[in-house]
């Protein structure tokens, strides 16, 4: 695959108000998130990293050797919360879903040009040019949006749907 091939086009652009607008918007305006793994003893860990969005994927790093790396080794389910209250109402994402390593040089060298190409107070450092550090992928299968700008306030589960669409779940 060519490196300019890596990554899908942009997304469209979604209705303002719309679901997916909205969480655009959160995973823009925010840097870090939780990522929660299970250990081998049943355990949840969680601990903070930073995060580049490309549409719903997020790309996180982590040591080699950490216990995160090797949690997702063992079970690639992984819970992540972003959001706060910085601007306005309170506003977040809870998302369930997958996370694997990423080994391909191609995609590698491609997230390094668009971190670079990301505005400074975006990126998270080191880049992925080293082998002690892991570069991972979460895709999420399930996103709940916490609104508390949209009355009265809810939160809203979506399954996510192949074409990053976002399809409301029965509750």
């Amino acid at each position: 695959m060519a490196p300019d091939q890596v990554f899908p086009p942009a997304e469209p652009s979604r209705p303002p108000g719309s679901p997916e607008a909205k969480v655009s918007a959160i995973l823009a305006r925010h840097h870090l998130m939780s990522v929660a793994t299970l250990r081998p003893d049943g355990w949840p860990q969680a601990t903070l990293v930073n995060y580049l969005a490309d549409g719903l994927a997020l790309y996180f790093l982590v040591a080699q050797d950490s216990q995160k790396r090797a949690n997702i080794a063992a079970d690639p389910r992984v819970s992540i919360a972003i959001g706060g209250d910085d601007e306005g109402p309170p506003q977040g994402l809870s998302l369930a879903g997958q996370a694997v390593q990423v080994d391909d040089p191609l995609w590698v060298n491609a997230l390094n040009r668009r971190i670079w190409g990301t505005p400074e107070f975006a990126r998270f450092e080191p880049h992925p040019s080293s082998h002690a550090v892991a570069l991972l992928r979460f895709k999420p299968q399930w996103v709940s949006l916490i609104d508390y700008g949209s009355p009265p306030g809810r939160v809203q589960l979506f399954a996510v749907r192949r074409d990053w669409r976002l399809e409301p779940a029965d509750a």
